[in-house]
């Protein structure tokens, strides 16, 4: 399928970005974009990084890092945050699947997921704080890179809940071209951070090791529950491996 098709799919899906040429719809364009999500994961990355860096020069760093959570959940129109909440409302909800599927599908905010949603921005905004000088660069683009892929790795190896919402008029069966496709731009990203950064191989590759790590547990406790994966839990998936991402470079910082 046309490239610039299924990126204009996959930047208006995922950010509210504008893109001037529009697409026509098709029940394989959800799938066939997945492989890009890393792509336009690098793309909020950017324009993150950049953010950072011009308000940094006028602004305290406090300051810089709320305005830094403010545009990330814009950029993003709060999709997977939205998906986090469903997820952990039902989740945490102690009921049987059928159950914990209703509670997700529900667009209520459960007292669950309004706890988890003010833990997270807690924790992202204090792990914004660690980074600073260049650490803060790659390990944003870490963040925004890494997560996207992790979807669609979950996409591409975890089958979907009989009841998901992603099954009625979407075609998300994915192939490994998508998950190769993704691949790529990580790959692109790692090499990119050692030459402009001089941020070592083996420190992307823990992790990204680590978040892989904890999406395979991750989907696997979701699955016992479940039976299947839902969008909700792809964007449960995005913003636990963000803090992930965060969390194990903050461990390699003292390193660094």
């Amino acid at each position: 399928m046309n490239f610039i098709k299924r990126f204009s799919f996959a930047l208006t899906f995922l950010t509210r970005l504008p893109f001037p040429i529009k697409t026509e719809y098709n029940e394989d364009l959800p799938s066939s974009s997945m492989g890009l999500y890393p792509l336009i994961g690098l793309i909020i990355g950017v324009i993150l990084l950049l953010f950072s860096e011009l308000s940094s020069i006028f602004l305290p760093i406090k300051i810089t890092n709320i305005l830094l959570l403010i545009l990330l959940v814009y950029l993003t129109g709060g999709l997977h945050l939205d998906g986090f909440i469903d997820s952990i409302d039902g989740l945490f909800s102690s009921r049987k699947k059928d159950k914990i599927l209703e509670i997700m599908h529900d667009s209520l905010i459960g007292s669950f997921g309004a706890i988890a949603v003010i833990l997270l921005f807690l924790l992202k905004f204090n792990l914004f704080l660690e980074f600073s000088g260049e650490f803060r660069k790659p390990a944003l683009l870490l963040m925004t890179v890494f997560s996207r892929w992790m979807i669609v790795f979950a996409a591409w190896k975890y089958p979907l809940a009989v009841s998901s919402s992603l099954g009625k008029g979407f075609n998300y069966k994915l192939s490994w071209k998508q998950l190769l496709e993704g691949s790529i731009y990580l790959i692109i990203l790692i090499l990119s951070l050692h030459y402009l950064f001089s941020f070592p191989y083996y420190f992307s590759l823990l992790i990204f090791f680590i978040s892989l790590l904890t999406t395979y547990l991750f989907a696997k406790y979701v699955i016992n529950k479940i039976g299947g994966l839902t969008g909700d839990i792809y964007g449960a998936i995005n913003e636990i491996i963000e803090v992930v991402v965060l969390l194990s470079a903050l461990l390699l910082k003292g390193v660094f």
